[in-house]
């Protein structure tokens, strides 16, 4: 009785799966059609930025302030602007993608332990199994990150590497090309440190960024002390990279409004 069950098990979850990679397809095609348009936005905003300081540097070595420099630097300031909020959406809009294709993964994957569970449920009551054995196989220890610290001191910021732009100076040299660097003595890479295996996942870890998940690599803090957006964020989540380069104070998406002139 229990194997004639086992086919209507599988045509029950065969039909359920069948829409499965058409989802899944349709959800990475549109996650990759948006990461090219951010890139390309991000890589339009990198150009535009070392033509401006190139302007400026220009200009401070003749000793020259012209006013048509100025308004057209200006101008250049409110695009670049302008093009990293629409890159910024972009690349929030992939985060919430990911999210849905994870969550529908995940969906079929419970539906199949359930399935099994049952079928296993059948198998004990005919005597096909010992009523002690597991109906599928334990979960795998998942590798997470040491709990991030929510203090935030002159390099107080959750694990691994991260960077409040209120502690840091744009480096305004036209061909310099340095990297953002970690607090002193710090060499850490830009991966989750894994921790020991046996240690279960904490429910109390804290979360971050437009994401809402655990701290992990390079992270940028947002300068709005009263922040409700996440307070600090992956710089992939915010169309960021280690050679961006900033003046002033940034804000995430959530408080951007609230400060932009």
């Amino acid at each position: 009785m229990a194997i004639a069950r086992t086919g209507v098990y599988v045509d029950d979850y065969l039909e359920y799966a069948s829409t499965l990679p058409a989802e899944l397809q349709r959800l990475l095609n549109t996650i990759r059609e948006l990461d090219e348009r951010s890139q390309g936005m991000i890589n339009q905003t990198r150009q535009q930025t070392k033509y401006s300081l190139g302007i400026s540097s220009q200009n401070s070595r003749k000793g020259y302030n012209g006013e048509d420099d100025d308004v057209g630097v200006e101008k250049l300031r409110k695009e670049i602007e302008g093009t990293q909020d629409n890159a910024l959406s972009l690349c929030t809009e992939k985060v919430l993608l990911a999210r849905q294709a994870h969550d529908l993964i995940d969906s079929h994957i419970k539906r199949l332990d359930e399935d099994l569970n049952y079928f296993a449920e059948d198998l004990k009551q005919e005597g096909k199994l010992p009523p002690d054995e597991p109906a599928i196989l334990p979960p795998l220890p998942i590798l997470t990150a040491p709990k991030p610290e929510k203090q935030r001191g002159a390099y107080g910021t959750p694990q691994s590497r991260r960077f409040s732009y209120r502690d840091r100076e744009w480096d305004r040299e036209r061909d310099k090309d340095s990297e953002l660097m970690p607090p002193p003595g710090s060499h850490k890479k830009e991966f989750p440190v894994p921790v020991d295996t046996d240690q279960p996942i904490d429910p109390n870890e804290p979360i971050y960024c437009v994401c809402h998940q655990v701290s992990f690599g390079d992270m940028i803090a947002c300068d709005n002390e009263n922040c409700q957006g996440g307070e600090w964020f992956h710089y992939a989540c915010v169309g960021l990279t280690p050679e961006t380069r900033f003046k002033g104070k940034w804000y995430c998406p959530t408080c951007s409004p609230q400060f932009r002139s």
